[in-house]
């Protein structure tokens, strides 16, 4: 036996741990490249999903503002139809309260004008009694004091008279 260090490639003549290391060698030369093609893919596909999270995180974020952008621009329209509402109540309120307050003189004018026009009628009826008793009264006595010719002058003067009035 020849007892230098080297490889054996006598399979006969190697020891165990030849062997071994042989096996190591091949299975590291043959599968090696395979696991490190496994390895390499696998790093491109986290690599890729890391990328694709990154954008996904991305356009995430870009929606969210985005709706932080509606919200708040909803949230300012909401602010200006409620100011506005409020205004119009407002004027609306202002506008009763004119219109109120209009009616309320003009009922306040007819209240005195039927007064007034219901006065002048009760005085009218008042001063027409008057003078109905008083001719009544005056024909009573020319009837009993006077001819006919002074009767007619008598009333024709009160007649006239009273027209004036």
């Amino acid at each position: 036996m020849n007892h230098s260090w080297g490889i054996q490639t006598n399979i006969f003549e190697t020891n165990i741990i030849n062997l071994a290391i042989n096996f190591i060698f091949i299975v590291i030369f043959f599968v090696g490249n395979t696991v490190k093609s496994l390895l390499s893919k696998r790093q491109k596909s986290i690599f890729k999903n890391l990328q694709q999270s990154k954008r996904r995180a991305i356009k995430v974020q870009q929606n969210l503002l985005d709706v932080q952008t509606k919200i708040e621009k909803i949230s300012d329209e909401v602010s200006e139809i409620q100011r506005q509402s409020d205004e119009s109540i407002k004027q609306q309120k202002k506008q009763y309260q004119n219109q109120i307050s209009t009616d309320l003189q003009k009922l306040e004018e007819s209240q005195k004008s039927t007064i007034d026009f219901q006065r002048r009628q009760i005085r009218k009826q008042i001063s027409q009694e008057v003078v109905d008793s008083t001719l009544r009264k005056v024909d009573q006595k020319l009837k009993d004091n006077f001819n006919e010719a002074i009767k007619k002058a008598v009333s024709f003067w009160s007649v006239e008279k009273f027209k004036k009035f």
